[in-house]
């Protein structure tokens, strides 16, 4: 992203996880037809959310609108409907608000570091 390699998460297939600044844990501003540009990742059942690497931050999964959503440090994550390849990060800076996950996100409510945008502006 912008020119530097850095760690992001993903789903199981691949694909970029994102975050929306917006959202406010337990509730989401995204559903709906957000939802639809930016699908929620969903855990189904009670089973907590795992991940196939060791990460600094807490995986949880809170029930919202959306369901059973996957949180990686309080923030909701989403995969980009704009992304069409394992690894694309063309949401990134979108509108303003949505940015890729990276493992040093800082927990719901701690103040973070501006991301970098790709200029992209959408949804």
């Amino acid at each position: 992203m912008s020119g530097k390699s850095e760690t992001i998460l993903t789903n199981a297939q691949g694909m970029t996880l994102y975050y929306r600044t917006s959202d406010a844990p337990p509730a989401t501003v995204c559903s709906g037809g957000c939802a639809s540009a930016w699908p929620p990742l969903i855990v189904s059942g009670s089973a907590a959310p795992t991940s196939a690497t060791s990460l600094p931050g807490k995986l949880t999964s809170a029930t919202d609108a959306n369901g059973n959503q996957v949180e990686y440090n309080g923030h909701p994550l989403y995969t980009f409907s704009g992304d069409t390849a394992p690894g694309q990060t063309t949401g990134n800076g979108t509108a303003g608000v949505w940015f890729v996950t990276t493992p040093d996100l800082k927990s719901q409510g701690t103040p973070q570091a501006t991301p970098t945008t790709n200029g992209y502006r959408g949804y």
